[in-house]
């Protein structure tokens, strides 16, 4: 019988790491938080998410050391305005990458816990649906139009 649930427990591990293969982490990179309007308790967080894995991986959630909640968003065009709309994930592809930008996909940042000014960091965490977390550190800069 021993021998029996020590095959199993084997099984299983190896069962697990084929798992894992599937679905490697993803990276953050080039993150950065809006300075908010002054006596506002919003702002808006981009990053760049890659996913260097086989498999594509939905980014699920959230949320910041600076802020009560965190939810994903999109712009989107309804007649001829564009409005800020949430969404439930973000696929980031296998051997792909997101870019969460101004006029796209982003993070809403609310109930801010504290003023934020250019200069400043602050740390987002994306969860993904298998329950796994990446962090990156984002700097607080001022938004300026491009040309």
């Amino acid at each position: 019988m021993f021998r029996l649930t020590s095959v199993a427990a084997v099984a299983v591990l190896v069962a697990g790491l084929g798992v894992a293969e599937a679905q490697a982490p993803l990276t953050a990179s080039g993150a950065w938080v809006r300075e908010p309007v002054p006596g506002r308790t919003v702002t808006a967080g981009f990053v760049v998410i890659e996913n260097p894995g086989g498999a594509d991986i939905q980014v699920v959630g959230a949320s910041s050391d600076v802020a009560g909640t965190v939810e994903l968003h999109e712009m989107v065009r309804s007649g001829d305005m564009m409005k800020m709309a949430p969404v439930k994930s973000i696929v980031v592809p296998a051997k792909g990458k997101v870019e969460l930008r101004p006029g796209g996909l982003h993070l809403m940042l609310f109930e801010l816990k504290k003023p934020l000014k250019e200069g400043d960091t602050v740390t987002l965490t994306l969860t993904t649906d298998n329950g796994a977390t990446v962090q990156a550190s984002a700097a607080v800069r001022k938004f300026r139009m491009q040309p």
